[in-house]
């Protein structure tokens, strides 16, 4: 939360404070934001809070957009903006990622891969050892926004691509660079997966055995069959990784086998592999602002802001569970209004406003895939005391957008239960990642993945 902050004051020093500076002497700006990495990167080390983060060099080794001027980051298969970004090692697929400079104008922006551990920790490997091709080519695909209200430029690269190519499988990160290699500085990282299918994973949803969690939680069972790949040593080899609707934030991460007998090797510890079940997600729809749709309670459009008022919303934590669909968190970019929403689509303004039964004690804020699961500071709401609610807003391109209210507690994570409630007949997807650590190996294998949605 500190470095987002910070984002937020060094974005506005630029703008108002260093306006000529940002016009007429690019190089100068470069140098002031290098300077402001390695003073927020040095706050890393200083604070507690911030060490559980994992980061290397001047880029954290995690989803993380580092200016507030980066917008609507988008990772994954090409045409599919809700999938996964994993990618089979010899499928012969690219995975693409697209943004939009708030800023305008066109820059020179660069991209990187790093080869990383199960555990999103830099690998030992050297880049020739994972890699055929070179890092630090520039992104030669963007276009200009036409004829909208607030000007931005779109980039977009895919990977693999005739200049960088992957040769191993395992976790992996995207690293977008602002900058010429002399002087330059990240704005985006993106994790991404490369498998190789040599396993097959089972699972199964079942009741917590523990009966407080009965209704409000979900769990998994997880048994892997390997009849064409030899594992000597299952127990110590093998690692699970269960993400709940594609989240990396409360992810349950290396958990090793309890058993195996001749055809199976299972996970079926008594509730380890449980999450909250969460709500239905909120959601809006600003695809077009020629009206309103469900949940948008006005639009104002002026010559220089689009502006959307989202219905007041309320606490849902003893609200009894409805049935609603949703897509699970993720957000989709598209615009009814014109042809080529890449560049076509306008930002708006949307305000949220949440009518609480009291005031929490710790600060509320909007979550969803469009925030990277972060407590960011231009997602944070503010509680008005005279009308006794809290209000937030934040620039988001025209699209449909899933979200829920959540309260960054003491150990600096967002917790979305006393705000939205669990309730077990939630539909979620349960992502399981399976990584082989070879004794001896000096990295490690994703041999396979599976997909579930809880029944409601």
């Amino acid at each position: 939360m500190v470095i987002n902050t910070l984002n937020t004051i060094f974005y506005k020093l630029e703008k108002e404070i260093f306006p000529c500076i940002t016009s007429t002497h690019p190089k100068a700006i470069m140098s002031l934001r290098k300077i402001y990495l390695f003073f927020i990167l040095s706050l890393f080390f200083l604070s507690p809070s911030l060490q559980s983060q994992v980061i290397t060099g001047d880029f954290y080794l995690r989803d993380f957009i580092y200016f507030d001027h980066i917008k609507s980051v988008q990772f994954g298969h090409r045409n599919l903006q809700q999938s996964f970004p994993i990618i089979d090692l010899n499928s012969g697929g690219s995975l693409t990622l697209s943004f939009d400079d708030m800023e305008g104008g066109d820059k020179i922006y660069t991209y990187a891969i790093v080869h990383c551990t199960r555990n999103w920790e830099r690998s030992e490997l050297e880049d020739i050892e994972y890699m055929d091709g070179y890092n630090g080519e520039e992104i030669e695909d963007f276009e200009y926004s036409i004829s909208t209200i607030k000007d931005y430029t779109n980039y977009r690269i895919s990977i693999p691509n005739d200049d960088l190519q992957w040769n191993i499988s395992g976790n992996y990160l995207l690293i977008i660079y602002e900058g010429d290699d002399d002087d330059k500085i990240p704005v985006i990282t993106r994790r991404f997966m490369v498998i190789e299918n040599l396993v097959t994973i089972g699972a199964s949803m079942e009741n917590p055995m523990d009966v407080s969690t009965l209704r409000t939680h979900h769990k998994l069972n997880i048994f892997v069959t390997n009849d064409n790949f030899r594992i000597s040593n299952p127990m110590i080899e093998l690692y699970a990784v269960v993400l709940q609707n594609n989240r990396w934030d409360n992810a349950l991460e290396n958990i090793q086998p309890r058993f195996q007998n001749a055809s199976q090797i299972r996970w079926d510890q008594t509730d380890v592999i449980t999450f909250p079940a969460l709500k239905e997600f909120r959601n809006f729809d600003t695809r077009t602002l020629r009206s309103t749709s469900e949940f948008v309670h006005s639009i104002d459009i002026t010559y220089d802001e689009a502006t959307v008022l989202l219905h007041l919303e309320e606490a849902r934590t003893n609200r009894n569970f409805l049935s609603e669909i949703d897509i699970n968190g993720k957000f989709v970019l598209a615009n009814d209004d014109f042809n080529n929403d890449r560049v076509r689509s306008e930002y708006a303004e949307i305000i949220f406003t949440l009518d609480p039964p009291y005031r929490y004690d710790n600060d509320v804020y909007i979550v969803g895939k469009f925030t990277d699961w972060e407590a960011r500071e231009s997602y944070k709401m503010r509680y008005d005391e005279e009308r006794k609610l809290y209000i937030g807003s934040c620039l988001l391109k025209q699209g449909y957008y899933n979200y829920l209210y959540g309260i960054l507690n003491d150990e600096n994570k967002i917790n979305t239960e006393i705000i939205e409630g669990n309730w077990y007949e939630t539909e979620n997807e349960y992502t399981i990642l399976m990584y082989y650590s070879e004794y001896g190996a000096r990295f490690d294998r994703l041999i396979g993945m599976r997909t579930i949605t809880s029944s409601r």
